[in-house]
């Protein structure tokens, strides 16, 4: 093999060890999975093109250990002011942002990032939504579905065997990312297990910091 067909580690471009390519695409090689690490970043997109999968596909796993089983969907959509948001009820445009900055965002997707919705993403993650379960996509902490994802609903209330509270029922299908959706309730049978440490010290902090409990359902 002449050195022209020898391979090198994209990082550091050495030739020894021997570099391996990259498990998922089986294009990019490296040396070890330092430098494998090291660029991973940078090496997402690319990943994910070479896969042939989504490019958001890299982006599903949640901190609790979930996935999003849906589509990370663009919000190009204008919404209402959210009534049942007291946190934040304003009118929202494309892209997720109050109606005032929309347009801009819009033209700097189109002009400055040339529609590249992972560009975007880096950006504000806030301009898309997971069609699973209605959250925007700066969300990691877990895929609250409800029942309609492959694995468990890992959320509070389906670990104790409850329906979701009309508050955060209505906030989340009455935003941006929820609407449109048709969200489960709950609870997800899967998921239930009362006498669970995780059920049992939801049911007694919730109360305690003033977080929404079954009890406000109509």
């Amino acid at each position: 093999m002449s050195d022209l067909d020898t391979p090198t580690c994209k990082v550091c471009h050495l030739t020894t060890p021997p570099p391996q390519k990259c498990a998922r695409c089986h294009v990019t090689p490296y040396c070890s999975p330092t430098c494998q690490k090291a660029d991973w970043n940078a090496h997402k997109p690319d990943c994910c093109r070479f896969s042939g999968l989504p490019w958001y596909d890299l982006y599903r796993q949640c901190k609790d250990g979930t996935n999003h089983q849906g589509r990370l969907e663009l919000i190009t959509w204008a919404t209402p002011a959210n009534e049942y948001d007291e946190g934040f009820p304003e009118a929202m445009g494309w892209g997720n942002v109050i109606v005032a900055e929309a347009e801009d965002l819009k033209r700097e997707f189109e002009t400055e990032m040339q529609g590249d919705e992972a560009r975007l993403y880096t950006k504000w993650p806030q301009a898309f939504r997971w069609t699973c379960c209605g959250e925007t996509a700066q969300n990691h902490v877990g895929c609250d579905h409800h029942g309609k994802g492959e694995k468990a609903c890992t959320c509070d209330f389906c670990k104790m065997g409850k329906r979701i509270p009309d508050s955060i029922h209505n906030k989340r299908t009455h935003s941006a990312a929820g609407r449109g959706l048709k969200l489960p309730r709950g609870p997800d049978p899967r998921s239930i297990n009362r006498d669970g440490l995780d059920a049992k010290i939801a049911e007694i902090t919730r109360p305690l910091l003033d977080l929404p409990d079954s009890e406000e359902m109509a």
